[in-house]
């Protein structure tokens, strides 16, 4: 029987896992500036940064192992859109929005990228 996975938030800025009675079990400081979204893998978190801080170059978006160490960042193929929204994991595959609307598809277990689907134009007025 397998236990149930702690509870994990954002406290600060910084991802905790907290034990039963609400203390700090592990934390992963931010590469940068704060940790803003993260999303429970099968044996994994994937993780979503504020992009302020991070050294050009140096994707917002990246995945940290059960014990919270740094597993991979992503294949981010646009270096001045970040990711903005982690949309969906689906098997291998992780989707992640740009703060342009472009739909970012990662290999969910290694972020090697797998393609990038332009944003929706908008209609002209």
């Amino acid at each position: 029987m397998n236990p149930p996975p702690q509870p994990i938030a954002v406290i600060d800025g910084a991802l905790c896992q907290l034990t039963r009675e609400g203390a700090h079990a592990a934390t992963h400081a931010p590469l940068a500036t704060a940790v803003v979204e993260f999303c429970r893998g099968e044996r994994c978190y994937y993780v979503r940064e504020h992009p302020h801080g991070l050294l050009p170059g140096i994707p917002n978006l990246y995945c940290l192992d059960r014990e919270l160490r740094l597993q991979w960042l992503a294949e981010w193929p646009l270096a001045d859109d970040p990711c903005t929204a982690i949309a969906d994991l689906d098997g291998e595959v992780l989707t992640a929005v740009s703060a342009r609307g472009a739909r970012v598809r990662v290999e969910s277990t290694s972020g090697r990228l797998l393609g990038v689907t332009a944003a929706p134009a908008l209609p002209a007025q």
